[in-house]
């Protein structure tokens, strides 16, 4: 029995590394602890389980549990019906193209979950939001109020679990006057996201190995964009007129700015080590700035 219980937890933490670890890569789709904590009836099963059968069939008792656990993770993987705390969200088969209409809409949140691939997002959209793929397809899902809807969109394909196969190119565009909270979930690929035409309130990217192209957007207060990536080349374009900080922090990195607007380590070619950060003159003094933080690993960060 305590053998039993004493291997039980490490392999679902295992399990969820394992997960996140596939996401990172581009091997699944993006996958969030939304997702994860959605599963929660699935501990009352396995609690049932413990209970009922672990003192007489110990063995038995946990292989049944860690079939559990890996059903629960696999759907938290594909997300086809669950929503959040167990309760569906609308869905369905993925199409090509999705939107989401205006209705009441006064603000709104958004992410954006997908693999390997190539993305770009912009602002523009008549609706709330609308995506495009040509490979592979999309789901979008609503919840929340009516006046300040969550949107999700995921990628989706014929394979399910794992990754499609073809090429993957995904157009995502946003409601360019509804303020906007962005997330953005993805692996292994090439990113461009340019949120000049977005009235965002803050902006959190998750991304693995990959090409990272951000345009900064014309901020409303004091924006927060905080970005985690793997082994990147990340570029931040900061547009006339923004006042912005960026700072770096994590492995092997360089910080390269080649904007001079941007105070000590701007003009051409000016590079500052790992930890370091660059800002415009105005930022200290501006009521409306973007304060973007980065955590990278071996990456190259270039500032335009």
């Amino acid at each position: 029995m305590t053998a039993r219980r004493g291997v039980f937890w490490p392999l679902l933490l295992i399990a969820l590394g394992v997960l996140f670890l596939m996401g990172n890569f581009g091997l699944i789709s993006g996958v969030s602890w939304r997702a994860i904590l959605s599963l929660w009836p699935l501990l009352l099963v396995l609690i049932g389980l413990d209970i009922a059968f672990a003192r007489r069939w110990p063995l038995p008792t946990l292989a049944a549990e860690i079939l559990v656990i890996v059903a629960g993770l696999a759907l938290a993987a594909t997300s086809s019906t669950v929503g959040f705390f167990g309760f569906p969200t609308g869905g369905g088969n993925g199409v090509a193209d999705v939107s989401a209409p205006r209705g009441g809409a006064t603000a709104m949140s958004v992410t954006v979950n997908g693999g390997a691939g190539h993305y770009r997002v912009s602002g523009g959209a008549t609706d709330l939001v609308d995506a495009h793929s040509a490979n592979p397809d999309l789901r979008l899902r609503t919840s929340g109020p009516a006046a300040r809807p969550d949107l999700r969109v995921d990628q989706v394909g014929p394979e399910g679990l794992f990754r499609n196969t073809g090429q993957v190119d995904i157009d995502v565009h946003l409601a360019s006057d509804v303020p906007t909270s962005f997330t953005m979930n993805s692996g292994a690929g090439e990113f461009d996201v340019d949120l000049s035409d977005v009235r965002v309130t803050d902006v959190r990217m998750n991304t693995g190995a990959s090409t990272l192209r951000l345009v900064l957007p014309k901020p409303s207060g004091d924006v927060a964009v905080r970005i985690d990536a793997g082994a990147s080349n990340l570029v931040v374009t900061v547009p006339d007129g923004v006042d912005a900080r960026i700072s770096t922090s994590g492995g092997l990195l360089t910080l390269r700015s080649d904007n001079g607007r941007l105070g000590e380590g701007g003009g051409t070619g000016g590079c500052v080590a790992c930890g370091s950060s660059v800002q415009t003159t105005g930022y200290s003094s501006a009521k409306d700035r973007v304060t973007v933080t980065m955590t990278a690993g071996a990456s190259s960060i270039t500032v335009r």
